[in-house]
């Protein structure tokens, strides 16, 4: 099955909103979590890169790997999408 971009941002930002990952607590389990044809594809790459240049993923370098988490100055806008668009998918 193949996904669009905004699929895979609505799998990203239901993952880190449950697990309450805001600010300083982050994971790297976002990406490890994505099913095997989608952690390497081009099009989670372009996900991932949309989220951090909208401001909402915030990424740091730990562990000689990418961790994620959610950008606290942006909860309101976070919270409105996944109320949107997230909370049918529970």
């Amino acid at each position: 099955m193949d996904y669009t971009v905004d699929e895979i941002k609505k799998r990203v930002i239901i993952k880190l909103v449950r697990w309450k990952k805001w600010g300083g607590a982050h994971t790297e389990n976002v990406r490890k979590g994505l099913p095997s044809h989608m952690k390497g594809a081009k099009i989670t790459d372009q996900a991932f890169k949309e989220l951090e240049r909208a401001g909402w993923l915030l990424s740091a370098k730990k562990t000689g790997e990418i961790h994620y988490s959610l950008n606290p100055k942006k909860t309101n806008e976070i919270l409105q999408f996944y109320e949107k668009y997230c909370k049918d998918s529970d």
